[in-house]
């Protein structure tokens, strides 16, 4: 049970820094969902593929952990599912309930509505009945452990963005950057991510 808990929390965290950041190799895929309405708007588009293109890259040498997919549904839910090595497929059912991004604030904070072991239904049943805050009481938090600020109350987790948003935007055009960014809220669709900015595009007529 423990080895389930910690990687549903690494799960949860490798989400992260493609929420903030694009990496080189999704450049391309995440400028062709742009619009230029949304644009206009402040509101940039992080489409499903490019969140599991992430993952794919991202956990590659990773022996234990393969087939990872993000399902992106309405209403600021979506599901992280994995096959584990010597336990099988996890899912977890998640929403996010509030996301900030600015100077001075960085916060993710996520609720996990329903944890399930596929194939397993007992297990699975009891897994899903034990909050992530209990377990992690018992346990420890593995994300603390990893020097990841975070907080788990019942199934809710919280995120320090702030020292990766430091990382990101050290120096040079980065720091400008991050000096003017401000995210304040994220949205969902069925398969996409929008997040709400205050770096509208304007054009001159």
């Amino acid at each position: 049970m423990k080895k389930i808990i910690w990687l549903c929390l690494l799960w949860i965290y490798l989400l992260v820094p493609v929420v903030c950041a694009e990496a080189p190799d999704l450049a391309s895929g995440l400028f062709q969902a742009q619009t230029m309405e949304n644009m206009q708007a402040g509101v940039y588009v992080i489409p499903e593929d490019a969140l599991n293109a992430y993952f794919a890259e991202n956990i590659a040498n990773n022996p234990k952990v393969k087939d990872s997919t993000v399902n992106i549904y309405k209403n600021n839910k979506f599901t992280l599912t994995t096959t584990v090595e010597k336990t099988g497929k996890i899912r977890l059912h998640c929403t996010i309930t509030e996301f900030h991004f600015d100077k001075d604030n960085a916060l993710i904070r996520l609720h996990i509505d329903k944890k399930e072991l596929l194939g397993h239904s007992i297990k699975s049943w009891l897994f899903n009945q034990m909050s992530l805050g209990f377990i992690t009481d018992i346990y420890g938090n593995p994300l603390k452990q990893a020097n990841i600020e975070s907080k788990v109350n019942g199934n809710t987790v919280d995120i320090n963005l702030k020292p990766f948003a430091a990382g990101l935007f050290a120096t040079g055009i980065g720091q400008a950057i991050g000096d003017q960014l401000s995210i304040s809220d994220v949205t969902t669709e069925d398969k996409a991510i929008y997040l709400h900015t205050n770096l509208a595009i304007s054009l001159l007529k």
